[in-house]
């Protein structure tokens, strides 16, 4: 028999209660999640983690630190609850869980539709299918239950979920559909301050910098002293840096880590999301005197590099796509370069969008990673 690997998911139906007896089930949030698992194609929960409340699989306090970063769901508000993510390149995700009688329940579905939004914009542009499957989740309410569902059958997750409870479910439900504003909720996408390690990098007084800037600005010495030498050009240092970036991070999928927007987080603990990504380019383009911004939009950030007097777009995110790379040279490999030195007509077309007008046009072509990389022609 499969077992369920518990995970998140995003709504696209809901099933909202009419009034005359609320649904109930003698089975636990595993049950449930193992019933939809079986319903889906055998190959659905390969390499999925799973999460659940039961003591015995050590994962309840994981399983409860995952609802709160994901979901927004504090421990008070739910009951049970069975979560499997996939950890990998995939989007796929379950979870059934048992809201407790003091939560809001729009909330949490809320909640949950916020989140298949924050994964959606992860996966477009370098990962249609994942993408579209994220736009076909479900979420279903069986009384105080949830499930969310990100899988290739979604009408079998369905039905396999209905089928567990008691009494004529239409009778007491009605099928609609949930209503999702086009415009994602914003992300945290704080910019770093780059100026005092720059400082202290150039004049070799670390006095002022903090515990945690010091440790950036050493850690930067080092990935400088490894890979930029002097005859390189600020085309080549730039891939160089690029390329180290995407060998040595890792996406942090839950969103959770204090310093996923941070270079601490990429230089140090390895893992950051996008901000992350584009906060600590900007800094090592700073360090080596390369013009550079950063752009952001709702959803996401990456840069813009200034070479020989024209601009290029550099997306260190994309070219990563969720860390399944990591420890793997990306030197000689195109899917790695997608976004490296592209123009700004190329972004628009792969789903960037940014509304600021101060945003230079990226229109280069000479540095690009065919050009620097000519090893790479087959």
């Amino acid at each position: 028999m499969r077992r369920f690997p518990l995970l998140l998911v995003l709504p696209l139906l809901l099933l909202v209660g009419c009034a005359f007896q609320e649904p109930t089930t003698d089975a636990s949030a595993v049950d449930l999640g193992n019933a939809v698992a079986e319903s889906q194609p055998e190959d659905f929960i390969d390499g999925m983690r799973p999460l659940s409340a039961d003591e015995a699989l050590d994962t309840s306090k994981e399983l409860e630190d995952y609802l709160l970063a994901a979901y927004g769901l504090e421990r008070s508000d739910w009951i049970d609850a069975a979560v499997a993510y996939s950890e990998g390149f995939q989007a796929n995700e379950l979870a059934v869980i048992q809201l407790s009688d003091q939560a809001d329940i729009q909330s949490a579905e809320q909640g949950l539709s916020a989140y298949v939004e924050r994964r959606k914009a992860e996966f477009t542009g370098y990962a249609p299918e994942e993408a579209a499957m994220l736009d076909d989740a479900l979420l279903l309410r069986q009384g105080h239950w949830l499930l969310l569902a990100v899988c290739p059958d979604p009408p079998a997750a369905k039905a396999a979920f209905e089928a567990r409870f008691q009494g004529d479910v239409q009778s007491v439900s009605q099928s609609v559909t949930v209503e999702m504003d086009d415009s994602p909720p914003p992300l945290e996408l704080p910019r770093y301050d780059t100026g005092p390690v720059v400082e202290a990098y150039r004049t070799g007084d670390t006095s002022s910098l903090s515990e945690q800037d010091a440790a950036i600005l050493d850690a930067c010495k080092q990935v400088l002293d490894q890979t930029i030498t002097d005859d390189m050009s600020p085309a080549e240092q730039e891939l160089a840096i690029h390329d180290w970036m995407i060998d040595h991070t890792a996406y942090d999928e839950s969103q959770a880590l204090p310093n996923r927007n941070h270079p601490y987080g990429l230089l140090i603990e390895g893992q950051v999301v996008c901000m992350g990504y584009a906060n600590t380019f900007q800094l090592f383009m700073d360090l080596l005197d390369i013009p550079c911004v950063t752009v952001t939009s709702t959803t996401h950030a990456w840069n813009l590099v200034q070479l020989d007097g024209e601009w290029y777009g550099v997306d260190v995110t994309w070219d990563d796509p969720l860390g399944s790379f990591v420890d793997v040279p990306a030197t000689d490999e195109p899917e790695h370069h997608r976004y490296f030195n592209v123009t700004s007509d190329f972004l628009r077309q792969t789903g960037h969008e940014w509304d600021d007008p101060t945003v230079p046009e990226a229109d280069g072509t000479r540095w690009t990673w065919e050009v620097l990389h000519p090893s790479s022609h087959h």
